[in-house]
């Protein structure tokens, strides 16, 4: 059997998964990659760390495993981390494009080639997530090139001072890529329109769920004093939630609780703030991903109340997958969702119509036979095992 090398290159690291949980598509997809036999050797490369890094993770190495030495840490058998540290407060100036700087910087890159040669791998396949690593790819030269593409940055709102760097970046790797892989048909036709490069190399591969998502039938204390219906939606608090929206269902069912269990990102506190107004609106605050089985569990309908624009039409939310694999009713808004499981959401045109779903998921909240049909909606090939499966397939596929 042909095995390779793998190095991956994640926007979410091994770092913010030990301490959050492992919860984001990279995150899943290289743990699961590493269990694949096809592989020899995986090497995650953490994003550079700097004082910055403490203030947000009250921490700055990872720790899991052994080190090997100041710069490679093993986390598995066949599991490597490379992390680096650079002293200074520049990141705080230089935001995102100070990951760029560093990324491409001859002593990143001495030093990922010396961990390299430690650990004894030398020709090797890179798989990045992150579109700030293009020059640290150029720089290594791997034998095949992979980019996944987890949301259409172009249009993140809190990445907008970045817009023309990333979009650049898209076209950089949509000319120096051998494969892509995108969560949704919106994405990849978004690539194919500008930046012809990609046409052939260009493919659809969804989110899914951790097949150990299960919860213990534990009602969390701070959940547990809020009474029923609860109505929650679990994941980052971020520019892309539809605030007025959920002012007006909050308004028109006084008698239901709408609770938010997740960190804030962005300028949302004005939202935020509004809706603190509401005596049937709760902010939770974020969880450990191994928490979050029982948050779900707990509620009688989740729901994605989040606005239309092209970049939530860019997202393929992972919440929804979640939500069904603990048989939820799920009511959303007309935001993308996959061919495979869109039968088993509410998906309203208009905020009267997000009213009457909810209602409807309300009803069918406490039936045994609905939640069963929307586990059933999970099949395994939407398993996180199952989606590296496939990336890996695709990976062999172009190579072998």
């Amino acid at each position: 059997m042909k095995k390779i090398d793998l190095v991956i290159i994640p926007y979410n690291d091994f770092l913010k998964g030990e301490r959050f949980g492992f919860r984001s598509r990279d995150q899943h997809l290289f743990l699961e990659i590493a269990k694949d036999e096809r592989i020899n050797k995986v090497i995650v490369v953490e994003r550079p760390r700097s004082i910055a890094s403490f203030l947000l993770f009250s921490k700055l190495k990872v720790n899991s495993g052994e080190k090997l030495s100041e710069n490679i840490r093993k986390v598995g058998e066949k599991f490597f981390l490379f992390e680096f540290f650079m002293p200074g407060l520049e990141q705080i100036k230089l935001k995102h494009l100070w990951f760029d700087k560093v990324y491409g910087s001859l002593k990143f890159v001495k030093r990922f080639r010396d961990a390299l040669r430690q650990i004894e791998v030398d020709d090797f396949v890179a798989l990045s997530f992150n579109p700030f690593a293009n020059k640290f790819v150029s720089m290594i030269k791997p034998k095949f090139f992979t980019f996944d593409v987890m949301d259409n940055f172009c249009f993140h709102p809190e990445l907008a001072a970045f817009k023309d760097y990333i979009c650049r970046s898209f076209e950089w790797i949509s000319s120096n890529s051998d494969l892509i892989f995108c969560v949704n048909e919106e994405l990849k036709v978004f690539f194919i329109k500008n930046y012809p490069f990609s046409t052939e190399k260009v493919f659809v591969l969804p989110n899914g769920v951790d097949e150990k998502l299960n919860a213990s039938g534990f009602v969390p204390d701070d959940l547990r004093k809020i009474r029923k219906p609860r109505i929650g939606y679990v994941g980052v608090i971020s520019d892309r939630i539809d605030f007025e929206l959920v002012e007006y269902v909050a308004q028109e069912r006084k008698l239901y609780n709408f609770i938010f269990i997740g960190g804030k990102y962005g300028d949302v506190e004005r939202g935020i703030r509004r809706l603190r107004n509401f005596e049937n609106v709760y902010f939770l605050g974020d969880k450990h991903y191994s928490k979050i089985p029982d948050y779900i569990f707990s509620l009688d309908v989740c729901m994605v109340p989040h606005k239309v624009n092209e970049f939530t039409l860019s997202n393929d939310p992972m919440k929804i997958y979640e939500y069904l694999y603990l048989g939820k009713p799920v009511v959303s808004t007309k935001i993308n969702v996959q061919d495979e499981i869109k039968a088993n959401v509410f998906m309203a045109d208009d905020r009267d119509e997000f009213l009457k779903f909810l209602d409807r998921a309300v009803s069918v909240a406490d039936d045994a036979m609905f939640a069963n049909l929307q586990r059933e909606a999970i099949k395994p090939d939407m398993f996180w095992s199952g989606r590296a499966k496939l990336m890996l397939d695709k990976i062999f596929s172009f190579i072998c």
